[in-house]
């Protein structure tokens, strides 16, 4: 692939080093993807306009479910969101990405090389750069760093083949960290596996911290997921 490394990130049609000043979109999900616009934000990118996807798995998305607490995190952080239903094809994607005025997209993939191969093909058809900060790193050194700067995230969806049941609802933090490492056995520190999926309650993109409300615990095979009221 036609990219390049900079500081353990991939940049595809843009040097990491030449990122200042530049309009970007990002995708929106979870801690993943909020990191990764914090990297790029110090990196001198301008993210303005958050895209959060509908995808085709076939299985709810636990981000998707709680699409009202993602929208006040956008409120929050003052950047627009739009919500892009993949199902409609691809080109639904591609459309919003060129009215979006933006230069770059920044996402927050780690390891998994089709995702990026497909976003690649994406921007190269939208003329926009590709950013991908946290590509190549390991998942327990981005889970580290990424709570040691502020992150707390709640776990609102647990594949329950790969991580019991009783981290649902748990609200990870740099002060709890260890604890969460020691519990989840063979799982991936990140989650990069599909083991959970998470809504960022506090991070520095913040004005204020998101406080959950209310939740209602559902289940759709072998996912379990909360669906929850924000203020």
């Amino acid at each position: 692939m036609d990219g390049e490394s900079f500081h353990m990130g991939r940049f595809i049609g843009m040097p990491g080093d030449q990122s200042k000043g530049v309009e970007a979109a990002a995708l929106f999900s979870g801690k993943d993807s909020l990191f990764a616009v914090l990297q790029a934000e110090r990196m001198g990118l301008r993210v303005n306009r958050l895209i959060s996807m509908v995808t085709t798995f076939g299985q709810p998305s636990p981000h998707i479910e709680n699409i009202s607490a993602m929208e006040r995190a956008a409120e929050i952080m003052r950047k627009r969101l739009t919500i892009v239903d993949l199902r409609e094809g691809e080109r639904s994607l591609v459309s919003t990405l060129r009215g979006s005025g933006a230069g770059a997209l920044v996402a927050g993939d780690v390891f998994v090389e089709d995702h990026v191969e497909w976003l690649e093909r994406v921007c190269k058809v939208t003329g926009m750069a590709l950013v991908e900060p946290l590509y190549g790193r390991r998942t327990e050194d981005i889970l580290r760093e990424m709570l040691s700067q502020g992150f707390v995230v709640m776990l609102v969806g647990v594949d329950t083949r790969l991580l019991s049941e009783e981290w649902l609802g748990f609200t990870l933090s740099e002060e709890n960290l260890e604890d969460f490492l020691a519990g989840i056995g063979s799982a991936d520190p990140l989650g990069e596996n599909g083991e959970y999926h998470t809504l960022v309650l506090d991070c520095p993109l913040y004005s204020r911290r998101l406080e959950v409300r209310s939740s209602v615990k559902i289940q759709s095979g072998n996912l379990k997921y909360l669906k929850v009221e924000v203020a």
